[in-house]
């Protein structure tokens, strides 16, 4: 748990106050003249929960791949869009981290085995947090972030719930799904490295009002993670919420487009700064040069052939603070040519400098 401290609650000379504020400021200068610049690849995907749940182990999964390389003759291309059980999935999931070998992780959707399956596909490599959210232990959807054990250290983490009574595990009223996001604080291994907090969440299909209010709490939060923590923060989620049009509050909030709705009073409470109205979310694509924009626009595809995708961008990697950078943006490939598609959504990945 979180415990801010006033600095100064106990001086009586406004003297001191002053120049205990300008000693302040010059130590945090100094701090960001020489912290460490840390490359960070990030990687936000929605894994569509195990809808065809099967027994198959993942050893019997691996077996069951090609020794060789098969022939074009071999090969029927883009043979099937129809979703395929997590079993068949997950190979494909684990074989992108695998290339890419992102430094942090967040998942949408994943229920526990799935969670469990990437684990043991990663191995050492990847250590990871998250709860179930319909029982903040196991039942349900888990918003997952895993993270590189030989580049970070977890400090912190917690799951709160975006609805009224987001301290316990709750919805949103007249929706049929709980929703949640997941808040890890990491400190880099490399010396004098600047920490920095990842919430990865996903908000409502359905429901504007309860994307507006997450985006609400989430930006509450961010805000006291940054004035707390003195370090950028960084949301990956599926917000099924665009960039613009009818169902674009949620991303409209966090960019400052339009304000946040009420939040609960003990969650203003408990993370209350005096910086909470100056802090907005900047969409890390935006902050991206052109150049090194690639990839798809669209991050939905659904599980259908090319012509009847229902097309639409509602994945975003955002950012909060000033002392981070952006160097590429990617929305990546989830049907490859001679297999099924590993999810309805594509991959997001960002390339960042926390500096």
């Amino acid at each position: 748990m979180c415990r801010h401290q006033s600095f100064f609650s106990h001086c009586t000379s406004d003297v001191l106050v002053v120049t205990i504020a300008k000693l302040t400021s010059l130590l945090l200068l100094a701090a960001t003249a020489l912290a460490t610049p840390l490359p960070l690849r990030l990687l936000s995907w929605n894994l569509r929960y195990d809808s065809k749940p099967d027994s198959i182990p993942i050893s019997e999964t691996i077996a069951t791949l090609p020794a060789s390389i098969p022939t074009d003759q071999d090969v029927t291309y883009y043979s099937s869009p129809q979703e395929a059980p997590w079993s068949t999935r997950r190979i494909a999931v684990a074989q992108e981290v695998s290339f890419t070998q992102p430094t942090i992780i967040g998942f949408q959707e994943a229920l526990t085995r799935q969670v469990h399956d990437l684990s043991d596909l990663f191995g050492d490599s990847y250590s990871w947090v998250g709860v179930g959210r319909d029982d903040g232990v196991r039942a349900g959807e888990y918003e997952a972030i895993f993270w590189r054990n030989d580049t970070l250290e977890l400090l912190e983490c917690d799951t709160f719930w975006l609805s009224p009574t987001p301290f316990k595990p709750s919805k949103f009223p007249g929706v049929g799904c709980v929703r949640t996001a997941t808040r890890a604080l990491f400190r880099p291994l490399t010396p004098r490295g600047r920490n920095f907090t990842v919430i990865c969440t996903h908000w409502d299909h359905q429901s504007d009002p309860q994307r507006q209010l997450a985006a609400s709490l989430i930006l509450y939060r961010a805000a006291y993670e940054v004035c707390h923590h003195r370090g950028p923060v960084f949301v990956l989620g599926d917000f099924n919420s665009p960039s613009t049009g009818p169902d674009c509050g949620g991303y409209s909030i966090m960019t400052g487009l339009r304000g946040p709705v009420q939040i609960p009073a003990d969650f203003h409470k408990k993370y209350a700064t005096a910086e909470e109205k100056s802090r907005l979310f900047v969409d890390v694509a935006n902050a991206t040069e052109p150049v090194n924009r690639s990839g798809h626009h669209a991050t939905f595809t659904g599980f259908e052939r090319w012509e009847k995708m229902d097309l639409k961008r509602i994945d975003f990697v955002m950012a909060m603070g000033t002392a981070w950078s952006a160097r590429r943006y990617r929305v990546g490939e989830n049907w490859w040519d001679q297999g099924r598609l590993a999810s309805d959504h594509r991959p997001v990945w960002v390339d960042i400098v926390v500096v």
